[in-house]
């Protein structure tokens, strides 16, 4: 359980250090709104999230994410996370 928690605090502590504390934690806050959502906008978040993994090796990953509207940062950082969760029980 230790070590669930540490990972789930890296994946938290590097999009803090990419994108800011202020972008994740109103991410995180956004959580079930975006559960409801990422259905209908699926290809729109899939499209910006294959952009955004373009940018982030480019060193640019910040930067293109601001220049999105706010509820779209969202379900993006939103869809980081449930990712990284989608690994981790995967591999368990």
């Amino acid at each position: 359980m230790i070590s669930t928690i540490s990972q789930d605090n890296l994946v938290i502590d590097i999009l803090n250090s990419t994108f800011g504390a202020d972008i994740v934690n109103g991410a995180m806050k956004y959580i079930a709104c975006y559960n409801d959502r990422k259905g209908e906008k699926r290809r729109l978040i899939s499209n910006h999230f294959n952009i955004l993994s373009f940018e982030w090796q480019k060193g640019n990953a910040k930067a293109y994410l601001e220049s999105l509207d706010t509820e779209l940062q969202n379900c993006i950082i939103c869809h980081l996370m449930e990712d990284f969760v989608i690994d981790r029980t995967s591999k368990a």
